[in-house]
């Protein structure tokens, strides 16, 4: 580094020998750090804002602990003070190589270019700090005058080996992978970074959660600050001191967790006005907390950190005209056995955020809730208790498992294979299955509006509409058993005994319903796909490719569903041949699984409630409950003899509707494919339609219309199906 004069180089020399400063980190964060506020404007940053973030940032600097761990709901200002106010600190006070970690190299650049470069440069006893040389200070690597030298990287071997540093800063931490480089967990490699320095080492990681709970069954011991079993953030608070926020009660002055429990709001239908009136409830008296004493509460001399095992006693107020305008007389005395721990681990949830609104929070729940009972999709939900409330999930289906007998006795004496009046469109689902019991797996079922739908039909299509053969014994002529991997003839039957159904509406004398829709599964054995590949390409030299979809199950894929056009012409090892030409979806399984799993859980008709008429046979139902969902978030087949068909074509056909814009409905003013019967272009009566006359078309003697409940189908699973082409 290069001096203009000798004096400035003695300046630079003394800070490699300055002794770190005994201020408080919170303090040396509030002295040298100025926030940007964007065109060059900026405040100071101001404690008492987010008074809970007090404690844990003053734990950074402590050689008591080797970690701070800190997991809350976005907008805590975590990542300002933890982060961007710590950097500052060592910059100006403790000076020490610094790692800082981000969830991708993009963020990591991000982070540096938005955020740690207009703090540093519009902060002047920060600014100061800084080398003069322009190569000393780029995106990924920032060195100072003190001879200090920070990264800012993303979760990679390279980021996390060889380098030792003083101080570790992980941001987003429930965002990375597991396993980074196949080396283990992303905090237990960083952490071996700062053994160097012993106790003047320190690692800091904070995030909202972002893993599942792994067992939903799992309940907190009483009074325990425990966290339910996690991966990510979660189990690194466990392996700590467990502290939990408490407020003391403006009302009664008995200390309280303010978390999900606390925020109530009345039962209103309308969740605009419920959100409204959300307010937290103290969990001793179940008196109302105000919106304007929130921020008095996070006031670091008000709100308490309390260590499992730690207890604290009732606080005293002054008296005030003005209850919002709160005076703390006599903090609660602390007393218990605190649990003792190397890591100083921090759990916050959403009530208490500083940033956060209760109405807002409140909103989010509610329509998460909502959009879990009509669509059965989690996602909405999820997102809202681990960013919102700083909550791990627990997913809805691992906490609720189907009975077969349960769902049977639902069962409801619907008129036999008719459409019930409330239903606007049939989509149709087919699995193929192969082995000993070839097949196509045939399930009609029809929609209503949001969500609500009824299973109208179920049959097997076994035997070949183009091939014979002679009964050796009786010499009767009768048809070939369905093979769909070795004729591609036998996928006709598709198009005359699917496509073109049509039912009957109940109590709409002679009127009819046509099938919308039929998803196919394009798998299974050896020819399956290239004979599906080319019924498609049939039906869409007839016009009727809109009707028909080839579907594949994809356990990865996590969106519903993808749209692809396999092209494998040009490797030479694949049996199937795809040219690019036929659209494939690749379903999101366990997504479409679970939101069937919320259907079938619902126990009132109404919003994606599932119906199913009497005349099912047991087997039925033990189809539908042939898959349990693991602590992975994966359905699993229970049996490898279990059949699975039912669920597979209730994916597929969802699928279909979703695909179709269901989901995207008015149902004030739906379009006219999903009208209700009487203003439904698609409903006809043979006699007003000549082209429909014929439609119908019923079974022959040789295609069984239904499953039977025991013998046939039983005897076929027992004989071993092969599993090929379904959903997994």
């Amino acid at each position: 580094m290069e001096y203009a004069n000798a004096s400035q180089g003695r300046i630079d020399a003394a800070e490699l020998m300055r002794a770190p400063s005994r201020i408080s980190v919170v303090d040396g964060i509030q002295k040298v750090m100025r926030v940007p506020k964007g065109a060059g404007a900026t405040d100071e940053w101001d404690p008492t804002l987010t008074g809970y973030m007090v404690e844990p940032i003053n734990c950074l600097a402590s050689r008591e602990y080797d970690a701070v761990i800190f997991v809350g709901p976005a907008r805590t200002g975590k990542t300002i003070g933890l982060v961007d106010g710590a950097i500052c600190y060592v910059i100006t006070h403790n000076p020490g190589d610094m790692l800082l970690v981000h969830l991708t190299e993009a963020k990591a650049r991000e982070h540096s270019r938005r955020r740690l470069d207009p703090t540093f440069r519009l902060s002047p006893l920060v600014k100061e700090c800084l080398s003069p040389s322009r190569h000393d200070n780029n995106v990924h690597d920032k060195i100072f005058k003190s001879g200090a030298y920070l990264k800012v990287g993303h979760p990679s071997p390279n980021s996390l080996a060889s380098s030792d540093f003083k101080w570790v800063f992980l941001t987003d931490y429930d965002r990375w992978p597991l396993d980074i480089g196949g080396e283990g967990s992303g905090f237990g490699q960083a952490s071996k970074r700062t053994t160097t320095y012993m106790s003047a080492g320190m690692t800091m990681a904070e995030s909202s959660p972002g893993h599942d709970v792994i067992d939903p069954r799992w309940r907190p011991s009483p009074g325990s600050h425990e966290g339910p079993p996690c991966d990510g953030i979660m189990a690194l608070y466990n392996q700590g001191d467990r502290r939990r926020l408490y407020w003391p009660c403006p009302n009664c002055g008995e200390y309280f967790q303010p978390i999900q429990e606390t925020l109530k709001w009345p039962d209103e239908p309308d969740a605009v006005k419920a959100s409204e009136a959300a307010r937290v409830h103290c969990a001793h008296c179940d008196k109302e907390v105000t919106p304007k004493q929130k921020r008095l509460l996070n006031h670091p001399d008000v709100c308490a950190w309390l260590r499992e095992g730690e207890t604290i006693g009732r606080a005293i107020w002054r008296p005030t005209d003005n209850p919002d305008q709160l005076q703390l007389a006599q903090a609660g005395e602390r007393g218990g056995t605190p649990r003792k721990s190397r890591f100083a681990t921090f759990w916050m949830e959403g009530p208490a955020a500083a940033y956060q609104t209760w109405e807002k929070l409140a909103f989010n729940l509610i329509n998460g809730e909502l959009q879990y009972e009509i669509t059965g999709s989690q996602e909405t939900l999820k997102t809202t208790i681990n960013t919102d409330m700083g909550r791990p999930y627990i997913n809805r289906v691992s906490q609720q498992q189907l009975d077969a007998e349960a769902l049977a006795e639902r069962a409801e004496p619907l008129p036999k294979r008719e459409v019930p009046e409330w239903v606007r469109f049939i989509g149709a689902g087919v699995d193929v299955q192969g082995g000993v019991n070839r097949r196509f797996v045939v399930q009609m079922v029809g929609y209503g509006a949001h969500g609500e739908r009824v299973l109208i039909d179920r049959y097997n299509l076994r035997y070949s509409p183009h091939r014979t053969e002679t009964d050796k014994t009786t010499g009767e002529i009768k048809p070939k058993r369905i093979e769909p991997g070795a004729y591609p003839e036998d996928w006709d039957i598709l198009e005359t005994d699917v496509m073109d159904k049509t039912y009957p509406i109940t109590n709409r004398d002679g009127w009819r319903m046509p099938v919308r829709f039929t998803c196919c599964d394009h798998g299974g054995e050896a020819g399956v796909s290239d004979n599906a590949y080319a019924f498609w390409r049939k039906m869409r030299r007839k016009g009727r490719a809109k009707q028909l979809d080839l579907v594949k199950g994809n356990g990865s894929q996590l969106k519903l569903f993808v749209e692809s056009y396999p092209d494998n012409t040009a490797n030479n090892r694949r049996k199937a041949k795809a040219k690019g030409d036929v659209p494939l979806y690749l379903l999101g399984s366990d997504e479409l699984k679970d939101r069937l799993h919320a259907a079938l859980t619902r126990s009132e008709p109404g919003p994606n409630y599932i119906h199913h008429p009497d005349w099912l046979g047991g087997w039925f139902y033990n189809e539908l409950v042939a898959e349990a969902k693991g602590t992975d978030g994966k359905w699993r087949e229970v049996s490898s003899k279990a059949p699975n068909e039912a669920i597979d074509c209730y994916c597929y056909i969802h699928v279909g509707a979703v695909r179709r814009g269901y989901e995207k409905v008015d149902w004030l003013n739906p379009p006219a494919w999903c009208k209700p019967i009487d203003d439904n272009p698609n409903v006809f009566h043979p006699d007003e339609r000549p082209e429909f006359a014929s439609a119908e078309v019923e079974s022959t003697p040789t295609q069984p219309e239904l499953a039977p409940e025991v013998d046939d189908d039983a005897g076929d699973y027992l004989a071993g199906i092969d599993q090929n082409g379904w959903l997994s």
